[in-house]
């Protein structure tokens, strides 16, 4: 409809408006006046004029509604064919009844589509996606948002979607995450103690040869690497090249250790990633918190944090022991200086305690009756490993071990609790009791975990010592006590050791043996050592049944306990360790049922990172010694998942295998 020219309506409103204050104003005197009757024929002509033209807006008005409704509904039969955007609706049955030419262009059936299942012209199923929900798809080199819309007809529900192409969207969101930027942190483990005694030339060639090899690494990936300090490098990359590392497992592990030093030691490295985080600074301090936790689980492998947590890599040497004992010496004084200032010292070991937490909780104890300080030694006795020498405890130190249930009603903010032997929060002996303690000091030789103790006032941790009673007789040696130390105490001390180094053949160093000759000095008794050791002959038995049970596959032996049987945890690592010395056994595992849960000990020498296979079903430990439990699944079921992991293991190091080989043909050849 045109639009009316506005001044007739005007002009009538103007005329009937004059006429009419004419009329009025001469109304009473000048009735009689020509005028008076010429204003009452013009304010009636006004009126009718007016009238008219109202009517005659109307009319228009009705006339364009009706025009504008034959318009839009033919636009609506024509629009959905012209959108840009491919539309296609199914009936109940998810068969085609309508589709537009966009959607005819993506579909990879012929022209003809109605009546056809749409996951037989696409490859989406109309159930992937739920009533206004919306996902994304890949059709042929496109990117589609998929939104679905349902809407109730007479004949039934029918079902809509739209694609929208987000191609340029999806591409742009790549470029995007694969340029954030990743830091990574790098230390050379042991760096003092690595180049301890070399000449300047031997530290200069090794040093060299470490940053040509980052050199080539980071090649083409326009990368910032810098020298934080002699020993710590700082790598600033962008994300796609970190996964790159990632995927290739971090090839510059191997590679660094290649590189030698006084020709038979190889050079380490600790890598910490961050890569999650929203800003620069953030992602440096997730590297360095990724350096921490790979250091704390013995070095020679990288840490990556993630949303979800931290996923490491690497981790399969023995690493180089700790030679330099200045910072454990320095934490000897820390610890008795809190136990000084402190009321009462509550020590704790970890679920199921062994010769090593008991041993160490002796020790620590010792300590605190030298600072003359109450203490007491949290233990369930009923669940310990260590029954003979909790048995010698309540001869020896009456009244020293007490249940968790009693340190719970007894510790107060001013009370010390010393954990021994464990740094998770899942294995200790009492997790409510850690929770209540103030202060928490913790000595533990184990791998670090990713569920690790938070918030100690001081912990000494060590994963290359063998064991938490070497570690407690190292504090101990630092100090001139006034009182020898008993031998008892001595004793248990001994048989932690004993215990994890397998009679000194396992992860054992030189302070070791320097240790275990103290104790030696101090009255330990290798026969009354072994005596703790001792076993029934119905424990012998099934640990023999056990062990000749056992299959092979590959390097690897598996044996399982179909039943629970009395002291099945000390039984099940005896028949671990056994296991070991048997021909082509690089690593072994035994199954067995403990409490309604379903376990596993671990044990190896060396080659294989027990650690590494137990964390992946939800357990953890130290390279050579780690275990796994579990509630959530029967014991075969567990065997079955144990076995998947270990052919993933095999096979990744097949890989790795066959890409340094590779590698190494590629550089020979250039």
């Amino acid at each position: 409809m045109q639009m009316q020219q506005p001044w007739r309506l005007i002009c009538s409103g103007s005329l009937t408006a004059i006429a009419g204050l004419i009329f009025l104003i001469m109304a009473r005197t000048h009735y009689q006046c020509v005028l008076f009757w010429f204003a009452a024929v013009m304010f009636i002509a006004g009126v009718a004029w007016l009238i008219f033209e109202i009517l005659r807006i109307r009319r228009n008005a009705l006339r364009y509604v009706a025009r504008m409704n034959t318009l839009l509904t033919r636009s609506m039969q024509v629009a959905p064919d012209l959108m840009p955007v491919p539309m296609v609706v199914l009936d109940k049955r998810h068969e085609i009844i309508w589709y537009n030419e966009d959607f005819a262009g993506i579909a990879s059936a012929g022209s003809d589509l109605f009546g056809l299942k749409l996951h037989a012209v696409i490859p989406l199923r109309p159930d992937a996606v739920g009533d206004g929900e919306t996902m994304e798809m890949a059709l042929h080199t496109r990117q589609y948002r998929v939104t679905r819309t349902d809407y109730e007809q007479k004949n039934g529900r029918l079902v809509m979607f739209c694609f929208e192409d987000i191609t340029n969207y999806v591409a742009l969101r790549r470029l995007y995450m694969d340029t954030r930027p990743c830091v990574l942190m790098m230390v050379i483990d042991n760096y003092e103690d690595l180049f301890s005694g070399t000449r300047q030339s031997e530290r200069a060639a090794a040093l060299a040869s470490l940053e040509t090899l980052f050199d080539r690494l980071l090649e083409g990936t326009e990368s910032v690497f810098c020298h934080l300090d002699e020993d710590r490098f700082l790598v600033v990359t962008e994300a796609r090249h970190c996964l790159e590392m990632e995927r290739a497992h971090f090839p510059l592990l191997d590679e660094a250790r290649k590189i030698r030093v006084k020709g038979r030691i190889s050079l380490t490295l600790s890598i910490g990633v961050g890569r999650s985080g929203e800003t620069l600074a953030q992602n440096e301090y997730f590297a360095q918190q990724s350096l921490d936790m790979a250091l704390g689980r013995g070095g020679d492998q990288a840490a990556v944090k993630t949303d979800s947590g931290f996923t490491f890599y690497g981790g399969v040497s023995q690493g180089i022991e700790h030679k330099s004992k200045a910072k454990n010496r320095a934490i000897a004084k820390d610890l008795m200086k809190l136990m000084r200032r402190c009321s009462h010292v509550y020590i704790m070991g970890h679920r199921a305690s062994d010769l090593d937490a008991v041993g160490a909780a002796v020790g620590v104890a010792y300590i605190a009756q030298q600072c003359e300080i109450p203490y007491n030694i949290v233990i369930r006795t009923e669940s310990t490993m260590a029954r003979l020498l909790t048995d010698r405890i309540e001869t020896e130190m009456p009244d020293c071990m007490i249940p968790p249930e009693t340190a719970r009603e007894q510790i107060s903010p001013d009370d010390l609790l010393v954990i021994v032997d464990t740094f998770s929060k899942d294995i200790v002996e009492d997790a409510e009791l850690y929770r209540m303690a103030q202060h928490v000091v913790v000595i533990d030789h184990h791998r670090q975990m990713v569920n690790y103790l938070e918030n100690t006032t001081l912990k000494l941790h060590d994963p290359h010592a063998s064991s938490a009673a070497e570690l407690v007789t190292g504090m101990i040696q630092y100090f001139d006590w006034r009182d020898d130390m008993p031998q008892f105490c001595a004793e248990a001390l001994m048989a932690g050791i004993m215990l994890d180094t397998k009679n000194f053949v396992m992860q054992t160093g030189v302070h070791t043996f320097e240790v275990a000759a103290f104790l030696r000095e101090r009255g330990a008794d290798p026969i009354a050592v072994k005596t703790l050791f001792a076993e029934s002959l119905e424990a012998y038995q099934h640990r023999s049944s056990l062990v000749s049970e056992a299959k092979l596959a590959g390097r690897y032996a598996i044996t399982m306990a179909t039943e629970e049987l009395p002291d099945i945890r000390v039984i099940a690592s005896q028949a671990a360790d056994e296991l070991l010395g048997v021909e082509g056994v690089d690593a072994s595992f035994v199954l067995y049922p403990s409490g309604g849960q379903m376990c596993i000990s671990a044990r190896s020498l060396g080659k294989v990172n027990v650690q590494v296979i137990m964390e992946q079903l939800g357990g953890g430990g130290h390279q050579i010694m780690a275990a796994t439990q579990r509630t959530d699944c029967t014991l075969l079921q567990l065997r079955e998942m144990l076995v998947n992991v270990l052919a993933k293991a095999e096979a990744e190091k097949a890989e790795a295998e066959r890409a340094e080989a590779e590698s190494a043909e590629q550089q020979a050849e250039e």
